[in-house]
């Protein structure tokens, strides 16, 4: 008998898991939960699983594990909801929209062992492997250039609402700063400049980040930029080195000095894979059959919180150094 799944969040982001989940032979999907009824019913359909209004209705179905893709607000007091039921969590970005929450998920993932993955399908992504392959390999990155855009902030609905959102670098920034973290390893120092351009929220965030290396990124932000590709890249310098991405689809990696660049190419990977989707649900099945977390854990899902409430406290202090190590 496979691992039985529920969801709960069917929105655009639910049913993308659900197709991932669908595809996998180990998973039995026996519920989807949204307050939207109709939702709820279409989402379930797509999958012969039984439709469900809260997390109470999922666990009722006996659910070993749950997916929480729901509008950021949300994901702190439901996945300490589903913790509480002894359940498994593979939870959307961000992990929670204050330090307190973050702070109580990861002290009841420690006390609990459940299994807990947070959706940072970044690393997951192979341009982005392939870049931390580089980096295992030997490439220092002394300096950096990152840039993580939105074409608007129209979709879904409560986007520009930060009251909802936490605020737009809780759902579109934060994918960057967990990867550069990743990358690169601790994150010492933030400051960070915002302003409202566009949108009733703060839609525009550039950052500079210290890192304990000594390697310095520069980091910017757009929730308006049109969706002219990529809307993210990363360059990455190192001693006359240099590794550039453009979005998911292609890398080029100069090797040094009067060296030829070399591109890789990743645009006929299928999209789930490419996105990193597929393999990072893969992944959380796994760790629940290991019985150890198999992607990006608690502690990581927390720290990049903390990156964000880092950069929202130096912007409310016009640029303001504010140490996270």
């Amino acid at each position: 008998m496979g691992v039985k799944v529920g969801l709960i969040g069917a929105g655009a982001m639910g049913r993308r898991h659900l197709q991932a989940l669908a595809r996998d032979s180990r998973v039995d999907i026996v519920g989807v939960a949204d307050t939207v009824a109709d939702a709820a019913k279409t989402a379930a359909e797509s999958v012969g699983a039984q439709p469900c209004r809260d997390l109470a209705a999922l666990a009722g179905l006996g659910v070993d594990a749950v997916f929480v893709t729901l509008p950021n607000v949300y994901h702190g007091p439901v996945v300490l909801e589903a913790l509480d039921r002894k359940l498994h969590v593979f939870s959307e970005k961000p992990m929670a929209t204050t330090l307190e929450a973050g702070r109580q998920i990861r002290d009841q993932v420690r006390r609990n062992r459940r299994v807990y993955q947070m959706g940072f399908n970044r690393r997951w992504a192979p341009a982005y492997r392939f870049l931390r392959r580089h980096v295992e390999d030997g490439f220092v990155p002394f300096s950096a250039n990152v840039k993580m855009n939105d074409g608007d902030m129209l979709t879904p609905a409560w986007f520009s609402d930060p009251k909802i959102s936490g605020g737009f670098m809780y759902d579109t920034g934060i994918h960057l700063l967990d990867l550069v973290r990743w990358l690169l390893g601790p994150i010492q120092e933030v400051r960070c400049l915002t302003r409202s351009s566009c949108y009733p929220d703060q839609d525009d965030a550039v950052m500079l980040l210290r890192f304990t290396s000594g390697a310095l990124v520069a980091f910017s932000s757009c929730g308006h930029a049109t969706w002219t590709g990529p809307l993210e890249r990363i360059e990455f310098y190192g001693d006359h080195t240099a590794i550039v991405t453009d979005g998911f689809e292609r890398l080029t990696h100069t090797p040094g000095r009067d060296q030829p660049a070399v591109t890789q190419d990743f645009s006929a990977i299928p999209v789930p894979d490419r996105l990193g989707y597929a393999p990072e649900v893969r992944a959380f099945l796994q760790g629940i059959t290991d019985g150890r977390p198999g992607g990006p854990t608690a502690e990581d899902a927390f720290r990049a919180v903390e990156c964000v409430d880092a950069c929202y406290r130096s912007a409310a202090a016009e640029g303001a150094p504010v140490r996270l190590a």
